[in-house]
């Protein structure tokens, strides 16, 4: 009876951790995180918005948008476009890059025909394709992997002020940009079969001009320009959180400790951390 009643007093709970044990697995793990964060690859770290995809016009569908972006007020967008095509783009006089701003797209939406929606373009552009040879064809669903295609590509690198010079007499704002390419001549000609596959890349960066006229870049949109005061109070509420805890959870060296209390600083720690590198992100 007496080795019985020995036993069940020294028995530990699933809800119960030897402190010892979580002092060496929370060093390891500290060590890791450092190690992991060092070896980080320098491409890692976001220097701009990036959009990709693809996009195949047709008689059907004569434009396809490739982003939106929202810019702030008495800012511009530089924008800088790569295009790819699996095949020579036949009838490339008629190909456009086009820019609309958020008053007028809900008409760009509703106007049926091409030639109607790009009478709202905020800015027009050439799309010029150079011949690149002929290169393996990685298309994903591609019947021969080993097979080549002839590859063309283009590139736009062109700025759009906010406001537009023909918006100056409205309230300056930040505002939202739509960026689309379209060709209108394949609603009045059958030619389908000279469209060729595209793929895009498009690299958007908020920017305004400092008093000496230099451009000062930020790759965050707009419509985040608010999340930083709740970055910062995500950071401060939960690192005093986790310091309370962590206060209990020190107390208990040399005995045991709740699971939950070490579930939740660990939720509250890393939650800290998390706001931290996104605020970082955005400096």
């Amino acid at each position: 009876m007496q080795s019985s009643e020995w036993g069940v007093s020294h028995l530990k709970t699933p809800s119960t951790f030897n402190v010892s044990f979580i002092n060496v697995a929370l060093r390891k793990f500290c060590v890791l995180a450092t190690v992991l964060l060092c070896l980080a690859p320098k491409n890692y770290f976001v220097d701009a918005k990036i959009s990709s995809g693809k996009a195949h016009l047709s008689g059907a569908r004569t434009e396809a948008t490739l982003a939106k972006f929202a810019v702030s007020a008495s800012s511009f967008v530089s924008i800088d476009v790569n295009l790819t095509a699996y095949g020579m783009y036949e009838n490339e006089q008629h190909l456009k890059f086009h820019v609309y701003s958020d008053e007028d797209w809900p008409k760009v939406r509703k106007s049926p025909l091409c030639a109607e929606k790009i009478k709202y373009a905020e800015k027009v552009l050439p799309v010029i394709f150079d011949y690149q040879g002929l290169q393996p064809d990685d298309r994903k669903g591609s019947s021969k992997k080993s097979s080549k295609v002839e590859m063309y590509k283009a590139r736009i690198q062109t700025e759009v002020e906010n406001p537009s010079p023909n918006r100056r007499n409205q309230k300056d704002r930040s505002r939202y940009y739509y960026f689309a390419i379209d060709d209108c001549s394949l609603e009045l000609a059958n030619h389908d079969a000279g469209v060729p596959d595209m793929v895009y890349a498009i690299r958007l960066l908020n920017a305004y001009r400092d008093k000496k006229g230099e451009p000062v870049f930020d790759h965050l949109p707009a419509d985040e320009d608010g999340i930083g005061l709740l970055l910062v109070l995500s950071i401060a509420f939960s690192t005093f959180l986790a310091v309370i805890l962590f206060y209990k959870f020190a107390r208990t060296i040399g005995g045991e400790v709740h699971v939950a209390i070490l579930v939740v600083m660990a939720a509250c720690g890393f939650n800290a951390i998390s706001a931290l590198c996104e605020l970082l992100h955005r400096m």
